[in-house]
Formats: C-alpha cells, structure tokens, sequence
C-alpha cells in the first residue's frame, strides 16, 4: 500500500442518518509530510539547486579549487637590522676624502 492510511470514519451524524445527495467528509486530518519526497535543497543545502535563490553568499576559501597543502616558504625571516647611532662616530679629520666628500669639495667614486 503506498500512500496514507484510508481515513477512518469519525463523524458527528452517523451513516444511517445521512441522505444520498449529501456529501460528508470525516476523516482525522493526517500530517501527510511523512509521505512527500525532500527536494533537491532539502537533501543538499550546499547544492546548487539550494543556493540558487538570488542571496548573495560568500564563497568557500576551504572549498575545491583551494590549495590546501603546506605554506609557500621564501627563506625564512631576515636576520635583524643592525642599528648605528651615526652620532657616536667620530667626525672626518679635516683635509681627508670623507671630509672633502662632506663639503662637496670632491666627487665620490
């Protein structure tokens, strides 16, 4: 048998009281949703059928397509950056290279 239950009889007149042009209907009402088939979204929310409702949705960054393997390596941090306080150097002794590059006086190579 496929399908509900034939429904049973459950009326306030009884047979014998009802005449032969008269339509009775009395039957329990039955949740038929045990019985329907799921659609399409209902079994895979995530399918296309589902998400195609014209909402906007964010895309999968962990979904097919993404790599998902180890990180790209480029050599590891740099060491640290050495800092010079050029105030602590002493000043160029006068008439020499460094100081003659100072004042302009001489092109440096």
């Amino acid at each position: 048998m496929y399908g509900p239950p034939p429904p049973r009889r459950n009326c306030s007149k009884p047979a014998e009281q009802q005449s032969d042009s008269e339509i009775v209907v009395c039957a329990r009402k039955v949740d038929d949703s045990q019985f329907r088939v799921k659609s399409t979204s209902e079994l895979d929310p995530n399918s296309k059928d589902a998400t195609n409702d014209g909402l906007p949705r964010a895309p999968d960054v962990a979904g097919d397509g993404i790599f998902k393997g180890k990180g790209i390596s480029l050599g590891g941090t740099p060491d640290p950056a050495y800092m010079i306080d050029f105030k602590l150097l002493p000043d160029a002794p006068e008439g020499s290279d460094a100081d003659k590059i100072a004042k302009g006086e001489k092109k440096a190579d």
